[in-house]
């Protein structure tokens, strides 16, 4: 699944678990944590940038392109080590990318900013780079620094409009690096075997596109990557995204004010 497609499966995949939005007479999402307004928004900025990580370790992909030669370093670096739609693209990185955002959101890290005060560094930190990834993604503005002037100005904005993200922010990170792998396992390359590091490849004879002879499983739906299958299904659900963020939006007054 192309880059821009993870980023907006990420935004529809949190905005129905966690949305609770009234959308032409219908709730729209699930509210699986009862979070308010400015939660279900700022939980969205984080799963529509979390959606692109498990691309970390494709030199080509947007998170490569995100930061500079620092980012593109990173990704030669980790290509080289577990190659495409490898290691990262696994359960266990998701339970990774997870505790990571876990960790560095429960830091005591707290930092006085002009006119909004005291923010958790920590959480602001994740949502900016986060939130830079996911503009890069969807091509909301061009050029190299403008995604992360975004960013920051999307981490400030959480900082103050969402301040308590114990909970939220993890959950916003798995649901999007979650749904990046189903995107993946509905295209014809599939993704490694669920239980990878343990991996159980099939004999000769039973191989199939469902379940390849490395051990990889694919759903196949969508066809290969960037297929008109995928756009169609994407066009869905970026309205599906557009219209339950509108309707949160409006819920969320202080979020517009700010």
């Amino acid at each position: 699944m192309m880059g821009g497609h993870h980023a907006i499966s990420g935004t529809a995949a949190w905005m129905a678990l966690a949305g609770s939005a009234t959308v032409l007479g219908h709730v729209s999402g699930l509210d699986l944590w009862d979070l308010s307004p400015s939660q279900v928004i700022a939980g969205a900025v984080v799963a529509t940038g979390a959606a692109l990580l498990p691309d970390i370790d494709h030199p080509g992909a947007t998170i490569a392109r995100s930061g500079g030669g620092l980012t593109k370093a990173l990704t030669r670096a980790v290509s080289r080590a577990a190659g495409h739609r490898g290691a990262t693209h696994t359960l266990l990185a998701v339970v990774a990318f997870t505790a990571l955002a876990a960790f560095v959101n429960g830091l005591d890290w707290q930092v006085r900013v002009p006119v909004l005060g005291e923010i958790e560094a920590g959480a602001a930190l994740l949502v900016t780079i986060l939130c830079a990834l996911g503009t890069r993604a969807l091509k909301t503005v061009e050029g190299r620094l403008l995604p992360w002037a975004v960013g920051l100005a999307g981490g400030l904005l959480v900082a103050v409009t969402a301040p308590d993200t114990s909970f939220w922010l993890p959950a916003a990170v798995a649901v999007g690096a979650l749904t990046h792998l189903v995107g993946d396992l509905l295209t014809t390359d599939g993704v490694p075997f669920p239980t990878w590091p343990l991996v159980a490849k099939p004999p000769k004879r039973l191989a199939s596109p469902l379940w390849q002879r490395s051990g990889d499983v694919a759903v196949p739906l969508l066809g290969d990557a960037g297929s008109a299958r995928e756009w169609l299904l994407c066009a869905v659900l970026t309205g599906y995204a557009v219209l339950t963020t509108a309707a949160t939006l409006a819920m969320a007054p202080e979020v517009l004010v700010l």
